[in-house]
């Protein structure tokens, strides 16, 4: 059952619409360096989970409403929990039943080289050597892998056809069930990311045999198709 739930805002400010994006391990949040095995029983710890969103907002029901969409980048930061929740612009009044985005950073962005801000090459998310931001970055240790100090690294980007791993993506809710947006009541919304799904992917990933990915490429290409389908959906919460 989906529940919808509000906490009272500023009337004077804009209508917005709160994202939390919350990593899971076989359905219970993600603690990094804590022991877990993935579904082929290959014991992992992570230490580093982030990824890059732009262009996101509500996709509305009505026609009546057009797309609004934020500007820049967000670099969600599983090690800073308070990056994994961030505010966008929305309509006020808009009946919506889902949120799309941007996953990594689209070729546009991409060509005009290191930037500053959320796309900071400090922020560990540029590769120097090749020119590009990373649409995601997965990092930790598993005692099978056959990397230095057994590590593991999924260093996952590029922006080129046929290998590109910027996506956009369209969210919904449980049965595309309808929340709307006011400028009295700020809602958030809940994205999910099952890492089992990540591992049990479209390409199954086993860690014995792919402890590390870390240049554009085919490879890249489907372990970022596993990303994306590690998002399983879409949950009105009770904001916090």
């Amino acid at each position: 059952m989906l529940m919808t739930s509000f906490q009272k805002s500023d009337p004077s400010a804009a209508p917005s619409l709160m994202i939390h994006f919350q990593a899971y391990v076989h359905g219970e949040p993600l603690q990094l360096n804590k022991k877990y095995k993935n579904p082929f029983g290959e014991v992992f710890e992570l230490n580093r989970f982030r990824f890059y969103i732009g262009k996101a907002g509500p996709l509305y029901t009505e026609s009546g409403f057009k797309p609004t969409v934020s500007t820049g980048y967000q670099l969600i930061d599983f090690s800073d929990t308070s990056s994994t929740r961030i505010e966008i612009p929305a309509s006020a009044g808009g009946a919506c039943n889902g949120i799309q985005f941007q996953l990594g950073v689209d070729s546009a962005d991409q060509n005009k080289g290191a930037q500053s801000g959320m796309l900071d090459p400090a922020k560990g998310m540029f590769w120097t050597w090749n020119s590009g931001y990373l649409s995601f970055k997965i990092e930790g240790y598993s005692p099978i892998s056959s990397q230095p100090a057994h590590i593991i690294a999924y260093h996952i980007g590029g922006y080129r056809f046929p290998n590109s791993t910027v996506w956009n993506i369209k969210i919904n809710t449980t049965n595309e069930e309808v929340f709307r947006i006011t400028k009295e009541n700020r809602v958030t919304v809940e994205v999910p990311i099952e890492l089992d799904y990540f591992f049990d992917g479209p390409t199954p990933l086993h860690i014995k045999e792919i402890p590390a990915c870390t240049i554009p490429g085919p490879e890249a290409r489907n372990l970022s198709e596993n990303f994306i389908a590690s998002f399983t959906g879409l949950t009105l919460i009770t904001n916090k």
